[in-house]
């Protein structure tokens, strides 16, 4: 009698399956990893400054010897390190000050340089005993104050930073005093402020 003929054992396919699924999980893995690795970092790169703290600012201008207590208004460069988004610029010019003080034991008093009307430089003229603005004739008195009031071009007084003195102690252990502002870059024609930093 003829023997019946033999059915092919069908658990030698499953070792195969297994195999093409692996290797296509295993390549789907890694291709997600080598796509999503350089666009994480890229997000990770593009949102970091919105993540940075901002730095204080307080800025070093002077030495309190360099303003003398006579009431004459001196012009300080303000140089600090500036950044935007992406880039650092270190130790750039931002904006300038004019310290005063009326006497020697006063503390400085500071004012910004630029314009509150239109953000020209605002100079100092001695024989006036005024600050006047080149651009639109603005001008005002020693403390700040507009010099013909609402007649100005200006919309406000000039704009007064806060000064902080710090004692310093040097290397041959005499002590300095510096004089530090808070660097406000103040938005011209209205009131309100930014900080910078």
């Amino acid at each position: 009698m003829a023997n019946p003929p033999q059915l092919q054992d069908s658990s030698s396919s499953p070792p195969e399956n297994r195999r093409s699924f692996i290797t296509v999980f295993a390549a789907i893995i890694t291709g997600a990893g080598a796509t999503l690795t350089p666009l994480l970092a890229g997000l990770v790169a593009f949102f970091t400054p919105l993540l940075r703290k901002s730095k204080s600012p307080q800025v070093r201008v002077a030495l309190l010897s360099q303003v003398p207590g006579d009431g004459i208004p001196r012009y300080f460069p303000v140089v600090a390190d500036r950044e935007d988004a992406w880039n650092r610029y270190p130790q750039q010019r931002v904006g300038a000050v004019y310290l005063l003080r009326s006497g020697e034991a006063a503390d400085p008093i500071a004012y910004t340089a630029k314009c509150p009307h239109a953000g020209c430089q605002i100079g100092y003229q001695s024989g006036d005993n005024l600050f006047k603005c080149p651009c639109h004739t603005s001008s005002f008195n020693l403390d700040g104050s507009r010099s013909r009031g609402d007649e100005e071009v200006s919309p406000r007084d000039m704009d007064r930073l806060p000064v902080e003195l710090r004692n310093v102690e040097l290397d041959g252990g005499e002590s300095v005093t510096e004089v530090w502002v808070e660097y406000i870059d103040f938005q011209t024609g209205h009131k309100e402020q930014h900080r910078t930093a």
